[in-house]
């Protein structure tokens, strides 16, 4: 059976970044964290941990989403846990806000998409050589038939890599 895996930003996107070793990327890897004030961002589309504790996903200037965080901690950063869950930490490590968990224990990318969202993709899309994927093109979306007919293989072996720094 065929899967229909839409990761909006992953494919060229991601390869830009790694080439070009540009700070801000669209991607958070299990285990990793973003700091006060450090942002995910495609296109228009950016998820922050602003100064004051709040995570906030801004179309532009305007604002779509917020955690409702604000003023609720120190030094506040962003992680995402290898159990697939989302969690606002202050600088005593106490939890903010969190997500529900996804599970199972693995690796794990969430990514901000041009579409205004920020999705969470896990151990369970990754599996599969019938897998479909959508890979992105400097000026959006486009489709591709299999994992043997795209740049997926390549992109979870650079995930995988990546995740394990």
């Amino acid at each position: 059976m065929i899967k229909i895996l839409l990761l909006c930003t992953a494919s060229l996107s991601l390869l830009a970044t790694l080439a070009s070793g540009q700070n801000a990327t669209n991607y958070l890897l299990s285990g990793k964290h973003l700091s006060t004030s450090q942002y995910l961002i495609e296109g228009n589309t950016k998820l922050i941990i602003q100064n004051d504790c709040d995570l906030v996903l801004y179309n532009s200037t305007k604002q779509i989403w917020n955690s409702g965080t604000i003023n609720e901690g120190l030094g506040c950063y962003l992680t995402l846990q290898e159990n697939g869950k989302l969690v606002i930490l202050d600088n005593k490590n106490d939890v903010v806000w969190d997500t529900k968990p996804i599970k199972p224990i693995g690796k794990y990318i969430l990514i901000v998409q041009r579409d205004y969202k920020a999705v969470i993709y896990g151990p369970k899309f990754w599996a599969g050589p019938d897998d479909v994927a959508v890979a992105t093109a400097l000026n959006g979306p486009m489709g591709v038939s299999g994992a043997k007919e795209n740049m997926m293989m390549k992109i979870r072996k650079i995930i995988e890599v990546m995740s394990d720094e």
